[in-house]
């Protein structure tokens, strides 16, 4: 290999590393099926602990089991489409996936694990409601550290929304409006940087 061709391969190893550090960030539109899905939940949750819903709150737990079936069944779905993308293997998209996907299991974790130990009788079922200002908590590191790797200064004002709304749901522990606040938030930190997020998806590679 002559010096010419090593200096034209490097070049072409700089191109990509510059692409993939400047891919926009996807999966905007799985951001918007869970926030849409959390709408939904949230809503039939306020409308269970304030008595005016069709779902007695007894039965919550089944409205949430049912957000996260049809929000996986979804989100595979959606996935399979932007492993097409242009973009989609670079630096920041991994590394979002990676987030989210810590972010889920943990919020899962957490969730299944209070639950347990409210229906045991260990803790009240208010516990339930901490869930709130960790997702939040979670959300706002998330899009700290996705504004940092990608240079998206936008992310860094949804992080800041999602840590804002930590000292909001831990004031609200233990009633209705928590789940009204928390749908405020849902569409501050998920549903609107989903849609900005679809507007610059890239539709082909160019």
């Amino acid at each position: 290999m002559t010096k010419s061709e090593i200096l034209e391969d490097l070049d072409y190893i700089k191109t990509l590393a510059e692409e993939g550090k400047n891919a926009p960030l996807l999966g905007g539109r799985i951001g918007i099926w869970w926030g849409i899905l959390l709408l939904i939940t949230l809503f039939i949750h306020y409308l269970a602990l304030t008595g005016t819903g069709p779902l007695p709150i007894e039965m919550i737990g089944a409205a949430w089991m049912a957000f996260g079936v049809v929000g996986s069944i979804g989100s595979f779905f959606l996935g399979r489409n932007l492993t097409k993308k242009p973009g989609a293997a670079s630096i920041n998209n991994r590394t979002a996936e990676a987030l989210w996907t810590g972010n889920t299991i943990l919020l899962f974790t957490y969730g299944l694990s209070a639950g347990v130990s409210a229906a045991y009788g260990r803790v009240g079922w208010v516990i339930m409601d901490t869930m709130m200002p960790i997702a939040f908590g979670l959300y706002g590191l998330t899009a700290y550290v996705l504004a940092k790797i990608s240079g998206e200064k936008g992310q860094l004002i949804v992080g800041a929304l999602g840590l804002a709304f930590v000292p909001i749901s831990l004031f609200l522990l233990g009633t209705a409006e928590l789940y009204l606040a928390a749908m405020a938030a849902i569409v501050c930190t998920i549903i609107i940087p989903g849609v900005i997020n679809i507007r610059r998806e890239p539709n082909e590679i160019v």
